[in-house]
């Protein structure tokens, strides 16, 4: 089992840790989706579990997947103000 926690969570994002690594996880239906998207528009989904999620993530620095998830939620939060 991967030794891994969830260090921030904002809606379906999630900033994960393990071993000094970052990334960060968008979880969906059961599902956990790493990000950035790969560059071809593909993402593979795993289960929704440590193992899962280490299997998905796009290990980076701890600046970098901060920022990733900043942006995200940011997006989010106004996608959102606009739908509703």
């Amino acid at each position: 089992m991967t030794q891994l926690s969830v260090v921030e969570e904002k809606g379906s994002f999630r900033l994960v840790a393990s071993d000094g690594r970052f990334a960060v996880v968008e979880a969906r239906a059961g599902q956990v989706f790493g990000l950035p998207d790969d560059s071809g528009g593909g993402r593979d989904g795993a289960a929704d579990t440590p193992d899962g999620m280490a299997s998905v993530a796009h290990w980076t620095g701890e600046d970098e997947a901060r920022a990733l998830m900043r942006d995200l939620s940011e997006r989010g939060d106004r996608l959102a103000r606009r739908i509703w």
